[in-house]
């Protein structure tokens, strides 16, 4: 059922509390992008609460260390794949830019957030000591991702270049 809130969280947080402001300046490089960003990363992890909520309601509760752990890992990396550039990135490291550029940019970055939504699924249903040990794994691996992104976008500045 977590899993289940924080998918219909998602959904609502992504396409009916996001604005279009939101939505078209959220990717930009700038300050002004990395603010917008925020705000649509807190309007959707508030409509996962909210879902979170009713699960507790309907079946009982579960622990509020582990509940902000999960939303944070939720949060942090929905933030990372909506600043665009990065998921673009690691797509061009992945080999599938050329997806990325003909229409797959949604499908990607929807895989994205639905993958990273079972590790905070499960860091809110586990005990604390395993939920603070996945919570750090996921830190690391979004890290990793973020290097990896801009291995990325090295490889597609050397390649333009040899061209």
């Amino acid at each position: 059922m977590i899993y289940a809130a924080l998918l219909s969280g998602h959904w609502v947080g992504d396409h009916w509390a996001q604005t279009d402001h939101q939505a078209t300046t959220k990717g930009e490089r700038t300050r002004t992008g990395r603010q917008v960003c925020a705000a649509h990363v807190a309007t959707l992890t508030l409509c996962q609460m909210v879902a979170l909520a009713l699960v507790v309601v309907s079946e009982g509760g579960f622990a509020p260390v582990q509940a902000a752990l999960g939303l944070a890992v939720n949060a942090a990396t929905h933030y990372w794949a909506d600043r665009r550039r990065t998921l673009e990135g690691l797509a061009h490291l992945l080999g599938k830019h050329g997806y990325y550029t003909r229409g797959g940019a949604p499908h990607l970055d929807l895989a994205w957030h639905m993958g990273w939504m079972l590790p905070a699924a499960l860091i809110i249903s586990a005990d604390l000591v395993p939920a603070l040990a996945l919570s750090g794994l996921c830190l690391v691996l979004l890290l990793l991702a973020d290097q990896l992104s801009r291995l990325g976008w090295n490889e597609a500045r050397r390649s333009t270049v040899r061209s």
